[in-house]
């Protein structure tokens, strides 16, 4: 641990007591010694800035908020002119110049206070938030740390240390629960700090305490309506659950409150697209019912469509291809999906890694697959096992096995699905396919072994006994077969196929009365499945 770190985790561990929440900087000038007297003019025009300041934050407006903190610029710039040894002026300036966005002006600003003043927790706190605002998270530490130890109490620096360990630190328990000390005394400061409530609710989701995290970040979103982050936070608890419905619900509230802040800041809250889109992949995967899960892709499809229109030749384009193209995957539309991952892949930004490449390439192979073409699929799988981690994936080794089973190349294929296994060996449905290439060559006893590591990898899985049952059916071993197709259909779900070969291994027993109860049983399984497609 760096030697920040070991003294910011130290400084996080000191007690706070509530005080009433008043300006860092007014408390540092009703605390100067009476007998330094300043310039009237430096005090008055000091004054004049310190109204502006207030009026700017609390105007609601983005054109009146600009207006007011520049009003108070220009009077903290005359009492500096004035007085140049008067470090809460500076903090004023810094102040001023920090919401008008100027953060590196500000910090110098900020910098030339604590020159002054070296105990100005006001120019450390604000320094701090500079350096938040420009992602310069060790420096924004540091300063926080030297801030609390001047004021423990200061609702601000709590929050703020806060908020660092929440999104910036290691995510450990331990890190987690400090964070939220800091953020109770916080709130017990300052009950109207949405943002403590918010992060202290996503420090709670990450030690998995939902009800509380929900609870702490429902207040967040009642205090603050207008802020889409409470409800992005609010839908990555629910992801944090898999309950993708109600992420979908959050997500959607948190696009429609949002609105670009600062001058870089997109037209849309694309992330909040991007996650709404994967929550409908995930809830579509799910979904038992057909056309609900096809509304969910078209709605997914609809999301990337806004993305794509927004963010034309930028990064954002590809993950919205990529994502388009999964949802059409799913769709069985694999000219379109073809075309989808083909642009996910080519608007990658020159230079740039992103992480979808390789899985874009594995799904296109995939569509070129169930398009008949075994050559373009083997193609984008081999390419996409020579992309980024797509080594590792046992996915990408089992389609390309796949592509040599539909061509009928069953050795080539079986030392793929092998490949596979090596790389996840309790990959269940390698091991089937495996088996079933064994079973194309009638390699029986080969067949058998695989399928046996498949129940293994997935003893709760009825067809993996019906794999075996079948394989010593063909070697005419109808004891045994009828010995796994009894435990395939003691598995959840038989399926009529499992009640048809048990008749068959039954008749060829000799016990032609139990084999028509087994027909009769696969006849009324394949009615009722008829009649519920």
């Amino acid at each position: 641990m760096s030697r920040f770190k070991r003294s910011f985790w130290a400084a996080c561990t000191v007690c706070a007591v509530v005080v009433s929440q008043v300006p860092a900087f007014a408390q540092e000038a009703a605390e100067e010694p009476a007998a330094l007297m300043r310039p009237q003019e430096a005090i008055t025009a000091y004054e004049q800035g310190a109204k502006s300041l207030a009026e700017a934050e609390a105007a609601k407006e983005k054109e009146a908020k600009a207006a007011a903190y520049k009003a108070a610029l220009v009077q903290f710039n005359a009492a500096i002119q004035a007085d140049g040894t008067f470090p809460e002026a500076f903090v004023g300036k810094g102040d001023a110049l920090k919401g008008l966005e100027d953060y590196a002006t500000a910090s110098n600003a900020y910098s030339q206070a604590l020159n002054l003043d070296a105990r100005s927790a006001a120019a450390f706190l604000g320094r701090g938030e500079c350096f938040l605002e420009t992602q310069q998270i060790d420096l924004a530490a540091n300063d926080f740390n030297n801030a609390l130890e001047l004021a423990p109490a200061n609702p601000k620096i709590l929050s703020n240390i806060g908020h660092i360990l929440v999104n910036f630190s290691r995510g450990d328990a331990a890190g987690m629960a400090t964070a939220i000390r800091r953020l109770d005394d916080a709130i017990a400061a300052n009950p109207e700090d949405a943002r403590s409530y918010r992060n202290r609710g996503y420090a709670q989701a990450l030690m998995r305490q939902f009800d509380k995290a929900e609870a702490d970040i429902t207040k967040a979103a009642e205090l603050e309506p207008g802020d889409h982050e409470n409800f992005a936070v609010l839908a990555n608890v629910y992801l944090f659950q898999d309950n993708y419905a109600k992420a979908v619900e959050a997500l959607t509230k948190a696009i429609d409150a949002y609105k670009p802040e600062k001058g870089g800041d997109p037209e849309i809250f694309v992330t909040g697209y991007l996650l709404r889109a994967d929550a409908r992949l995930k809830l579509a995967e799910k979904e038992k019912d057909a056309k609900k899960a096809e509304a969910e892709l078209n709605e997914a499809i609809k999301d990337m469509n806004v993305v794509i229109d927004k963010f034309e030749d930028r990064a954002e384009q590809g993950q919205a291809y990529f994502r388009k193209g999964r949802a059409e995957r799913m769709l069985e539309r694999y000219s379109d999906a073809v075309n989808s991952f083909t642009r996910a892949i080519s608007d990658v930004p020159a230079g740039q890694d992103v992480p979808y490449v390789a899985d874009a390439l594995m799904y296109r192979g995939i569509c070129w697959y169930y398009m008949g073409e075994a050559d373009l699929a083997r193609g984008d799988f081999e390419q996409a096992s020579a992309t980024g981690s797509g080594y590792q994936d046992p996915r990408i080794f089992l389609w390309i096995g796949f592509t040599h089973h539909q061509q009928g190349n069953h050795r080539d294929a079986i030392n793929s699905y092998g490949e596979a296994i090596a790389k996840a060996p309790n990959f269940a449905l390698a091991h089937v396919n495996k088996g079933r290439a064994y079973m194309d060559l009638k390699e029986y006893k080969r067949a058998i072994e695989a399928f046996n590591d498949a129940i293994r990898s997935e003893p709760d899985v009825g067809d993996n006994y019906y794999n075996v049952g079948y394989a010593y059916l063909k070697m005419k071993e109808y004891k045994k077969a009828a010995d796994f197709f009894r435990l395939a259909l003691l598995q959840d779900d038989p399926q009529p196929k499992m009640f048809s070969k048990m008749a068959e291994a039954l008749r060829k027993m000799g016990k032609n009365d139990l084999a028509d109860e087994y027909q009769k049983k696969a006849d009324e399984a394949n009615e009722k499945q008829a009649s519920s497609n």
